[in-house]
C-alpha cells in the first residue's frame, strides 16, 4: 500500500503529446451497490478526437450535475478540496495534484519504500513503480457508509490494473490502478483515504513530472479520467504493464470523445473485450453451487473471494465471450492458504485437473495460468472438486 508521506507525491502515464489525433479442506473457513454501468469497450464512430479536444470535453463535463461525491476529496499535494465527475457512462475524472508512490517490487531510496502494492500482475507479482505507470485510489470509504459519500472504486465497477487516461502539462498517457491509500485510522495524516492524486515513478516520468519519492511532485495540474469495467482491466506483466496501457490511448481517447460529444456506445459491460485484449470475470459474480460462498478479502481484484469451493461446492463463469475459437491463456487468481489444492476445470463439458501451490497467507493473492480451448462466442468455465477442498478463487482474466 501505499505509504505515509510528507513530501510530494506524483503520478502519470506513457507520453503522448496533445496534439496526437485522438478520439474524445477448503482454503479457508468463511471471513467474516448499486448495479454500475461500464466504460464503453470502443468508440462506436470512426471520428478522431485530439486529446486537447478530450480534456476541453472533460472540463466541460465536470459540472454540479455530473459531480460523484457528496464530500470533498483532499488533494494529496496542497489538501485543497478535488471532486469526481461522471462526464461519460462509467468514466470517472478528476483534476489534482500528483505526488510519487516508489511502493513495489522495483528497488528505491525512498525511506518510505515498501515491497508490496495492492494490485499485482498477472503473475502475481507487485507492480515495480519504476516500470509500470500506476495511479493511487484511497481503499476504504472514509465515513464507513454506503453509498459512499466520496468516490469509492468498488462501488463504481472498478478493480485492480482498471485503465485510465492521465494528462498534463500537453501529454497524455495510458496508467493502471496500481496501489492504494489506507485511511490510516481515520485521522488526517498523510495517509488519509480521501486523498486523489497520488502516482508511481514511470507515470511522473513519461508525463515530464519530477520523479524523487522524496522531492518529486506538482502540485496541480494533472487530470485523471478512469474507465470502469472488466474490459477495461489491462493484463500483463512488469515487463509490458506500460506497453499495454500505452496501447489502450487512442481508444480510450475515441471512447470519451464520442460519449462526450453525443455519441451512443453501449453503457453495459461488453462481452468481448478490446481487440487484442483480455476479459476479466470476478468470481464473485459467478454462478455458486453446493455450499460455495462469498467473503471479503481486502486484497482481491473486487475485495470478495469465494470460499469453500470444491469438497461439492461449484463456481461457473457462464459468458466468457471469445471472436474466434481457439486455445487461451487463462490467468487464475487465487489463494490456497497453507498447502497445495486442486481444482477440475470444466470448459464447455471438457474436464482438467489444475494443481494450485500453496500461498503463505490471506495477504496474498497468485496468479496461475491455464491453458482451455474456447470457441467462438459464449463459453462456460466451472471450478470444481468433488472429493476434497479446493483455492479460494478471486478472478479469472482469458
Amino acid at each position: 500500500m501505499s505509504s505515509i508521506r510528507t513530501r510530494l507525491v506524483v503520478a502519470a502515464a506513457a507520453a503522448t503529446a496533445l496534439t496526437i489525433p485522438l478520439v474524445v479442506g477448503h482454503a479457508d473457513a468463511a471471513t467474516t451497490s448499486a448495479t454500475v454501468k461500464a466504460a464503453p469497450a470502443a468508440a462506436p464512430a470512426a471520428t478522431s478526437y485530439t486529446a486537447a479536444q478530450v480534456l476541453a470535453g472533460i472540463q466541460q463535463n465536470s459540472t454540479a450535475a455530473n459531480k460523484v461525491n457528496t464530500k470533498p476529496h483532499i488533494n494529496t499535494m496542497t489538501h485543497s478540496d478535488v471532486n469526481v465527475f461522471q462526464v461519460a457512462p462509467g468514466i470517472y475524472t478528476y483534476s489534482s495534484g500528483m505526488a510519487i508512490d516508489t511502493d513495489g517490487s522495483d528497488p528505491d531510496p525512498d525511506p518510505d519504500h515498501q515491497g508490496e502494492t495492492t494490485w499485482e500482475d498477472s503473475n502475481g507479482q507487485a507492480l515495480g513503480a519504476h516500470k509500470v505507470p500506476f495511479y493511487v485510489l484511497g481503499d476504504d470509504c472514509w465515513d464507513r457508509k454506503t453509498p459512499c459519500p466520496h468516490f469509492y472504486f468498488k462501488e463504481h465497477g472498478m478493480s485492480g490494473r482498471q485503465f485510465a487516461l492521465m494528462f498534463y502539462n500537453g501529454k497524455v498517457i495510458g496508467s493502471i490502478f496500481g496501489d492504494t491509500q489506507t485511511a490510516n485510522g481515520q485521522d488526517t495524516s498523510d495517509n488519509d483515504s480521501r486523498e486523489l492524486g497520488e502516482a508511481s515513478v514511470k507515470a511522473a516520468q513519461l508525463l515530464g513530472i519530477p520523479s524523487s519519492g522524496t522531492t518529486g511532485g506538482v502540485d496541480n495540474g494533472v487530470t485523471l479520467a478512469m474507465f470502469s469495467g472488466p474490459s477495461w482491466v489491462v493484463n500483463g506483466t512488469n515487463a509490458n504493464l506500460n506497453t499495454n496501457a500505452q496501447a489502450l490511448v487512442q481508444k480510450a481517447l475515441d471512447t470519451l470523445g464520442s460519449s462526450m460529444n453525443g455519441g451512443t456506445p453501449p453503457t453495459d459491460p461488453p462481452t468481448d473485450p478490446p481487440a487484442g485484449g483480455n476479459g476479466s470475470y470476478e468470481a464473485e459474480a459467478s454462478t455458486l453451487a453446493g455450499g460455495t460462498t462469498i467473503t471479503s478479502c481486502a486484497h482481491c481484484s473486487g475485495g470478495k473471494k469465494l470460499s469453500y469451493l470444491g469438497s461439492g461446492g461449484t463456481a461457473t463463469f457462464n459468458n466468457v465471450a471469445k471472436s474466434a475459437a481457439g486455445s487461451y491463456t487463462m490467468s487464475v487468481s487465487f489463494m490456497s492458504v497453507g498447502q497445495s489444492r486442486s481444482a477440475v476445470v470444466t470448459v464447455n463439458g471438457v474436464n482438467q485437473t489444475v494443481s494450485f501451490a500453496a500461498t503463505p497467507d490471506y495477504n496474498t493473492v497468485v496468479t496461475k495460468d491455464v491453458t482451455v480451448q474456447l470457441k467462438a462466442g459464449n463459453n462456460t468455465i466451472k471450478f470444481s472438486n468433488p472429493s476434497a477442498g479446493a483455492p479460494n478463487l478471486d478472478r479469472i482474466v482469458v
